[in-house]
């Protein structure tokens, strides 16, 4: 073997022993990165909760008993309301009113919607003293047949234009006025042609 051939061979020889190194060098290196970062990673402390999650769970429970204590608070408070309403009249007023509906009911006088009787209990209407008129009217005596005094009532103040009360000092009704208005609601509701006052009375029994 010649001179050049076997310094060729040498060159080869030095090449490959020094990849040989090369690649003993990097494969230490990766494993000595990938071990540092393995060490790093299994020394990492766990993750704190963080603020966000911590802090909406008390949020949480506070809320729960401000949201309960205003419905239960409103309930109670409104329940006196419900079952206890405040009385309109006051007890002697609804004691007078019931006295006057029942002295009404002996003559045979009622309404034509039972709400309207409500009206005898009332100060700022009417009624009250009208009924008293009609029951002063009649006396010892009482109606046939049934009237209704919200038809009376309305027949009488039409021909007063709306008044109740003549120009008495007293107040009172106007007698012939109160019986033309009587004796017509009586024809109109039992379909009679009664001519005169004494033909739908009778004497009390």
């Amino acid at each position: 073997m010649t001179e050049p051939e076997k310094e060729s061979e040498k060159q080869q020889g030095l090449s490959k022993e020094a990849w040989t190194a090369i690649s003993a060098i990097a494969v230490a290196l990766i494993g000595g990165v990938v071990t540092i970062f393995a060490t790093i990673y299994n020394n990492e402390p766990p993750p704190s909760p963080s603020p966000s999650t911590s802090s909406s769970e008390p949020s949480t429970l506070s809320s729960s008993p401000s949201e309960t204590t205003p419905s239960q608070s409103s309930t109670i408070s409104s329940s006196p309301s419900e079952t206890t309403p405040v009385p309109t009249v006051l007890p002697s007023a609804s004691v007078s009113a019931q006295k006057l509906s029942q002295a009404l009911d002996t003559v045979n006088i009622d309404f034509s919607e039972p709400k309207l009787r409500d009206f005898l209990g009332n100060s700022f209407s009417n009624y009250p003293q009208f009924a008293e008129g009609c029951l002063k009217l009649l006396n010892n005596q009482r109606l046939k047949e049934k009237v209704y005094l919200d038809v009376i009532f309305w027949n009488y103040t039409r021909e007063l234009g709306g008044k109740v009360t003549s120009d008495s000092p007293d107040g009172d009704l106007n007698t012939n006025i109160l019986k033309a208005a009587m004796l017509r609601a009586y024809n109109t509701r039992n379909g009679s042609n009664a001519l005169s006052f004494g033909d739908i009375v009778e004497p009390k029994q």
